[in-house]
């Protein structure tokens, strides 16, 4: 509680020292609540920077709550800690996770310790609430709804592959691969729209592809798109113009924590009016249809793109 309770700072959390927390919301408002762990050797390196694995394990959890269109308000924090840990360690944790809170706006609630032989295990259950539209899920994109993609695709997947010394570049792109694996950046700010405009909505983890025909299937649509469409930054193009394997794995390697979404036609105009307000890259990508299930990507040169994967898959 020492290093935890300073962020803690709504009443309801009692500083801490109580076994369960009251989580208020806004009249009218309804709750959504999301859970994601991070274990060491599975989503990052036993040798992360702590500040940063703090600071991921909880932005995962608020990507899942703002593709959905909601506003995140709260967190509990279940902490597994290995038998080497020291203060330093859990001093730099509880400081990352402090400056998020106050970037986000949000507060700790409660949570756990224990000891995990095996190595860190961080699990965040996220509160949010939804004050002005409707909470998207995946089911309710239509055929002819418009698909959209936030920020771009493969940063961190590519980030994770330089991270691990199996893909090297100039000094200047693998700091930024590694700082986007490091530190996802998935656009909080961005609810609202979700809530107000989208038919369907799911953030990007697993990986761009896979995470597609997630959605797909779940609405019953299909969705037919080109990989000269997709949103990638200055550095993964780069990479991508000489290695057709780089984008395979940008496009299937996960990572992203940016929001995959459509947005029926009547509302298309005026979302995209909404959207150029912000400074959140917003990419159409092409439009639903009625083949349910079915996901066709085509490459650079037209032909349909053969990947051995189209996701991260952890069984």
């Amino acid at each position: 509680a020492r290093y935890f309770a300073p962020l803690a700072n709504s009443s309801g959390a009692f500083g801490l020292r109580d076994d369960a927390a009251l989580v208020d919301i806004s009249p009218g408002a309804r709750l959504v609540v999301t859970q994601d762990a991070v274990a060491s050797g599975v989503h990052f390196f036993a040798d992360d920077p702590p500040d940063l694995v703090a600071r991921k394990a909880l932005r995962v959890n608020l990507s899942d709550l703002a593709a959905k269109g909601a506003r995140p308000t709260a967190f509990s924090l279940a902490l597994g800690l290995w038998d080497g840990w020291d203060e330093a360690w859990l001093s730099s944790f509880a400081s990352g996770l402090g400056e998020d809170c106050a970037h986000f706006g949000i507060t700790l609630t409660g949570g756990d310790t224990f000891r995990s032989p095996g190595g860190l295990v961080v699990s965040i259950t996220a509160f949010g609430e939804i004050t002005d539209g409707d909470y998207v899920s995946r089911l309710g994109a239509s055929p002819s709804d418009t698909l959209f993609v936030t920020g771009t695709i493969g940063d961190g997947a590519l980030g994770l592959k330089v991270r691990s010394g199996e893909l090297t570049t100039n000094d200047t792109d693998a700091a930024l691969l590694r700082q986007a694996y490091w530190l996802p950046n998935p656009p909080v700010a961005f609810a609202p729209l979700i809530a107000r405009y989208a038919s369907a909505s799911m953030d990007i983890s697993d990986g761009f592809l896979g995470d597609l025909r997630k959605l797909a299937m779940a609405s019953e649509v299909g969705f037919e798109i080109s990989a000269d469409n997709v949103p990638l930054s200055r550095e993964v193009a780069r990479l991508a113009s000489s290695r057709p394997d780089i984008l395979a794995n940008a496009l299937s390697g996960g990572d992203d924590y940016q929001f995959l979404f459509t947005v029926p036609q009547s509302r298309v105009a005026r979302f995209e009016q909404e959207a150029q307000k912000g400074n959140i890259r917003v990419t159409a990508l092409g439009q639903a249809n009625a083949n349910a299930g079915v996901v066709a990507i085509s490459g650079p040169d037209g032909a349909p793109l053969a990947l051995a994967s189209e996701s991260w898959n952890h069984f």
